[in-house]
């Protein structure tokens, strides 16, 4: 399979749905500038993912999904997103284009990473789409992170709060790409202010 033909079934999952307990209210649509923090992630994975792209909601999904009006997406709910991120994850796949191949998981509160990251990973992963691509950062192999099919199986058997990291750190083999950028998460008000302030 060429590097072309590969990034062709590349669909997204942006995971959306959590309830931000440390933050305080809904998170996904804290905005940084102009735009909220999940309307950007979509944005990016639509830059990124020709095949399609779902945004798992749940915590506030009907103002998350107007949100998201006008951009050409599939939202879909998580109706037991307290369960944990496991469950947004099967929701997601579940909900992926019938043509999609592979699947980049992306998290909405990961402001910095940007068009140009994303890039260098789906460059990265499209040489050996076989593996799965993963970000590096801090010591981490994390989100964002690219699944080939064959490995949608140990996405859906996750359970309660264990995401994608989980399936990553059990692979022998994995296309690591450093994007520190993913070091930055908004989990509190104090988070958001210190990331606005840059």
């Amino acid at each position: 399979m060429s590097p072309d033909e590969a990034t062709r079934g590349l669909a997204a999952i942006v995971l959306a749905a959590g309830g931000a307990s440390r933050f305080g209210g809904p998170k996904q649509l804290a905005r940084i500038g102009a735009v909220s923090l999940v309307r950007r992630a979509a944005h990016l994975a639509l830059l990124s993912c020709p095949a399609g792209v779902v945004v798992v909601t749940g915590a506030w999904a009907a103002a998350v999904e107007k949100e998201l009006a006008g951009l050409p997406l599939r939202p879909c709910r998580n109706p037991r997103w307290r369960a944990g991120m496991a469950g947004s994850l099967r929701r997601g796949l579940d909900a992926l284009p019938r043509a999609a191949t592979a699947c980049l998981v992306l998290l909405a509160d990961q402001p910095l990473v940007d068009e140009a990251d994303l890039r260098r990973l789906v460059a990265a992963w499209a040489e050996a789409p076989e593996r799965v691509a993963a970000a590096a950062y801090d010591a981490i192999r994390g989100v964002p992170a690219i699944f080939p099919s064959a490995y949608w199986r140990q996405l859906r058997a996750l359970r309660g709060d264990r995401g994608a990291r989980a399936v990553i750190a059990s692979l022998a083999q994995v296309t690591t790409v450093a994007l520190q950028h993913a070091a930055c998460d908004i989990d509190t008000l104090q988070d958001l202010d210190a990331v606005a302030g840059r």
